[in-house]
Parts: structure tokens; sequence; C-alpha cells
């Protein structure tokens, strides 16, 4: 369980569009000080897989408008909030063109060893002669 469960239990009460608490506030409601991140506006967006993300990701708002001076952030509600990315399109693949280049390299190291062993052998036999 995520230590910013009350902050996710709060935002799922929320019945406005909006939420614009002090980072004092915030702190109330968790029950602990922010971290000193939490005055950067990196900390309030960014990667949705953080656990303080996830507090209102999951209840559909989004963290924005960090406002440093008055010490305020705005919480907006988004019907997108928490849901994956669409997947982007990948590159089509060329099968007849897949796992060539390994091929290529595995080819040159065996031809390498073959000719250093060919090359050793010669020499080894102009010794003996």
């Amino acid at each position: 369980m995520s230590k910013y469960l009350p902050l996710s239990e709060r935002l799922a009460r929320e019945t406005g569009d909006q939420w614009r608490p002090t980072l004092a506030e915030i702190e109330a409601v968790l029950g602990f000080p922010l971290p000193k991140a939490a005055q950067q506006a990196a900390w309030w967006g960014g990667a949705s897989d953080k656990p303080h993300h996830r507090a209102w990701l999951d209840h559909g708002w989004r963290a924005r408008d960090l406002d440093r001076a008055a010490g305020t952030v705005t919480f907006h509600r988004d019907p997108t909030a928490g849901q994956p990315p669409p997947p982007a399109e990948a590159p089509p693949v060329i099968e007849a063109h897949r796992g060539v280049g390994g091929m290529a390299l595995i080819g040159a190291g065996v031809a390498v060893i073959a000719g250093v062993g060919l090359l050793a052998a010669r020499l080894m036999k102009g010794r003996k002669a």
C-alpha cells in the first residue's frame, strides 16, 4: 500500500474538475511532509509509474501549475489520466533481412579463426622442416 493513499482517497472524493490545495494542505492529508523534490514541477508530472503519481492518475487527475511562490499545486480532472499511451507504430520488419547482421558477424568470426588456425599450422610446419 502506498503512503500516498490518503491523497488518492481525497482526490477520489473530489466532485469538481479542479482542486488547488496548498502544499501544507497536501501534507496534512498525507500526514507527513512532502519531499524537497515536490518544490519542483517535475515531481508533480512525468512518469506515471511513481507511487505519488498513481495517487492522482488512478482517479483521473493530473497535477499541474505548481506555484512555488504561493505554495500551491493545481489538480485538474483528466479522463485520460492513468491510461497507458497508445502504442507507437513499429517500423516494418523486412523478413528476408532479419538476423542477417548477426549471421554475418558469426560467419566472419569463424573465417578469422579458421584463417588464424591455417596460418599457425603453416608456421609450425615450416619450423619442422
